[in-house]
């Protein structure tokens, strides 16, 4: 049986230019017994009203494409919001699989927590 947890590292916090950011640590294998448990925090994040996500992925061993389907999900109402999901500290093995499902470039990958939070206020002109 897989092993999952996903915790709040902090509460959410207002960033430079007054953007809220939440930061979550996973921890385990997100597969098709646990990506209910991903899920099931995702949707309590959006109907918090919160839109700027950052998944602290160092300690995450595995995930497949079910909870890669979830996460695109998510990131796409966060954006329509105006926010996003960031990924911090993710692994290469997991990171591997983002690139085998070609989705590298839909996501914003960064070396730390905090490098991933100052994201939401650098945002582009669009």
């Amino acid at each position: 049986m897989a092993n999952l947890t996903i915790l709040p590292v902090e509460q959410p916090q207002t960033a430079k230019g007054g953007t809220s950011v939440l930061v979550y640590k996973v921890a385990g294998e997100i597969d098709l017994d646990t990506v209910g448990i991903l899920r099931d925090h995702l949707e309590s994040v959006e109907r918090r009203g919160q839109a700027n996500l950052v998944l602290d992925l160092q300690d995450t061993k595995y995930i497949n494409s079910s909870a890669l389907a979830v996460l695109v999900k998510f990131s796409e109402t966060f954006r329509e919001r105006g926010g996003g999901i960031a990924l911090a500290r993710v692994g290469s093995r997991v990171k591997l699989v983002f690139e085998m499902l070609g989705l590298l470039v839909f996501f914003r990958f960064y070396d730390s927590v905090d490098k991933a939070k100052e994201s939401f206020t650098k945002r582009p002109a669009k």
